[in-house]
């Protein structure tokens, strides 16, 4: 296992070259003689679309998109199975981001990796994942494949969640779900289910404020909402 960090600068050493950085994993865990590890740091620079040339400069002589793939080429160096991406590509430009999401994709196919991908935008989520957790105070609230939960969305968090994604066709006429009160602290969160204290749900009533509901299969995904069979839909819940 191995992660990609958020931050492209902070997470590189800046007194290390680029090849030490990437060469480091290999040498603490002896995964290559020392005389072969050059061409190992060469190979995957390649990989990621970097110039082997590159393996002698240091990290403040590269642009954020570059120092992002010098980071995948150090997570990929001990050669791992599973990837934590970390918000990967939420420092980085738009173009860039696309960029980075498709190597990351090739990568995937040609490594054959698994990635647990955790993002705020969910038109990256979409593009990279084949299935979703939705997490709120710490606390899935729903889970399912990509499709199914972005099509058809039972718990009441996800459907704001959605509503609040931008439509790139003007004057669409797409209606905002806009969350009612203060965020609970995660360390101290309510009682009964974590979301009742902004839940639009017509259905809320004292069972929501007491008892916490289950993770529990409902209309292709699992769903934490003691009413998600009538989970409405943004056009039909208080949007604002």
């Amino acid at each position: 296992m191995q992660i990609i960090f958020q931050d492209p600068y902070s997470s590189l050493n800046p007194r290390m070259s680029i090849g030490s950085a990437v060469a480091e994993g290999i040498e603490i865990h002896r995964l290559a003689p020392r005389k072969e590890i050059p061409e190992r740091v060469s190979a995957l620079l390649r990989e990621v679309g970097l110039d082997p040339e590159y393996a002698r400069r240091y990290p403040h002589e590269f642009s954020g998109g570059q120092r992002q793939r010098i980071g995948i080429a150090r997570a990929l160096a001990v050669q791992p199975a599973f990837l934590v991406c970390d918000e990967p590509v939420s420092a980085l430009d738009v173009s860039v981001q696309a960029q980075v999401l498709n190597l990351l994709s090739d990568l995937q196919q040609q490594r054959g990796l698994s990635y647990l991908f955790i993002a705020h935008d969910l038109a990256v989520v979409r593009q990279i994942a084949h299935r979703i957790a939705v997490m709120y105070l710490g606390r899935i609230v729903e889970e399912g494949s990509t499709d199914q939960l972005l099509s058809n969305p039972r718990h009441p968090y996800t459907v704001a969640l959605l509503s609040a994604v931008p439509e790139p066709e003007p004057g669409a006429g797409k209606s905002r779900i806009v969350l009612r009160g203060d965020l609970p602290s995660p360390s101290n969160p309510p009682s009964g289910c974590p979301f009742h204290t902004r839940c639009f749900h017509p259905a809320k009533n004292e069972r929501c404020r007491t008892e916490v509901p289950p993770l529990r299969p409902v209309a292709g995904t699992l769903a934490a909402c003691h009413y998600a069979e009538t989970t409405p839909q943004p056009a039909e819940a208080g949007a604002a």
